[in-house]
């Protein structure tokens, strides 16, 4: 089956720039995640490989792949995400361009990730997430919305969302950081407990000394010592705006509250170490979700057991909470997305994944107002007014009398 396209004239085999540049510096391969395009990939997997793919969610099959029109020969095609899905019931796709003809790449880019947004009927948690790191300052995976086509035949909608590999990382980091090592850890443990199970995201395992130097501080090192020992391994500022981030964004299925969906990038330039997010599509499922929630990994838990370190945590709640909890610009993503996804058509999957879209609009709207009222800096405990997340305030921040210094009932 060959690739079906628009126009003769946008049929190209899109190879690395022989311009001199490295082929992404985030120009080119911005169109793919214009957000106020509904782009569309067409994918073609010949029949003898169509049960691998199926069957098989590790070794990558052939394909060719359309994407607004743009065709890319010799890619690789495997299922992604914690179970096998029937080629029908919509599965999600990771597409490695490079896998079968090294030289390939769609517009700059070696890999795409297509996600199905089963756990998500807005569509839209994954770029609302990704809107806020970039706000606070932290990297996060572009994301865009795509009808897909698998042999001609309609997915649906699909969240496509850009991978955390070295393009990535030059972007973020800039020229020779795109060697660090990059692992990947596991649902759900904590690598401060569980080392070998983070996967190293392709190469040779250099930083692996490393990352057990930084599990034994985050779980060894005296309190007194804990912040001096883990910044000579980890951007600690960083990791503190991410934890934020994730309680503020009720992310309890991230790095925090389920030592789940995260990386670990290691910097050639100074060694350290910085937290990577990903998989944001639960993030509000919740909306009422306790910023004082306890989390389940260490380094977060040791962070609100030491008082300096806990107070660091808060003041980066309140400045993300106003700074980057920008709601006329959350609501703006909500709205452009409804624009624009709201016109497809073609198509049942299609046609029924955007009425479950346009469906869920005016809840997530409401909720991302509900939010940052719950999360307003502004809210005082011990004013004697409950208020936001507070589940009591008796008028003083002294705990022990059955309303916590936070202003949470004490068990």
């Amino acid at each position: 089956m060959r690739p079906r396209s628009a126009s003769p004239l946008l049929l190209l085999v899109v190879v690395a720039s022989q311009s001199g540049c490295p082929a992404d510096e985030g120009y080119a391969s911005a169109a793919v995640f214009d957000r106020a395009v509904l782009h569309t990939v067409e994918i073609t997997v010949d029949e003898a490989y169509l049960d691998q793919l199926a069957t098989d969610d590790e070794a990558r099959v052939p394909c060719s792949v359309v994407y607004d029109g743009e065709v890319v020969r010799g890619a690789g095609i495997r299922q992604k995400g914690n179970k096998l899905e029937e080629l029908s019931d919509k599965p999600s796709f990771s597409i490695k361009f490079d896998e079968f003809n090294e030289e390939t790449e769609l517009r700059g880019l070696n890999k795409l990730l297509l996600n199905n947004a089963k756990q998500d009927p807005t569509f839209l948690r994954e770029q609302i997430g990704a809107e806020l790191h970039a706000r606070a300052g932290v990297p996060a995976a572009r994301v865009a919305h795509a009808v897909v086509k698998l042999n001609g035949v309609d997915q649906g909608i699909y969240v496509v969302t850009e991978a955390v590999d070295k393009r990535f990382l030059r972007r973020h980091f800039g020229r020779g950081n795109d060697e660090g090592a990059v692992y990947e850890g596991p649902c759900c443990g904590d690598f401060v407990h569980d080392i070998d199970a983070v996967e190293l995201d392709g190469g040779e395992d250099a930083g692996a000394a490393a990352l057990r130097a930084l599990a034994d501080a985050i779980r060894d090192a005296p309190d007194e010592q804990l912040a001096a020992q883990v910044s000579q391994r980890l951007d600690l500022d960083r990791f503190i705006t991410t934890y934020a981030l994730e309680a503020l964004m009720g992310h309890w299925d991230g790095y925090a509250y389920r030592a789940n969906n995260y990386y670990l990038y290691r910097s050639p330039v100074d060694g350290r170490f910085v937290f990577l997010p990903h998989g944001m599509d639960r993030i509000l499922d919740d909306v009422r979700f306790d910023t004082e929630t306890a989390p389940v990994a260490v380094l977060p838990g040791r962070i609100r057991a030491i008082p300096a370190l806990d107070e660091r945590f808060r003041a980066e709640l309140a400045r993300v909470a106003v700074e980057a909890w920008d709601e006329r610009a959350l609501l703006a993503v909500v709205d452009q997305a409804a624009e624009v996804v709201g016109k497809a058509s073609a198509g049942e999957a299609t046609r029924r994944d955007v009425s479950e879209l346009m469906a869920n609009m005016g809840a997530l709207r409401d909720d991302l107002t509900l939010r940052r009222a719950l999360i307003d800096p502004a809210i005082a405990c011990g004013d004697g007014d409950v208020e936001g997340l507070e589940t009591c305030d008796d008028g003083n921040t002294t705990g022990g009398d059955g309303c916590s210094a936070r202003c949470r009932v004490e068990p």
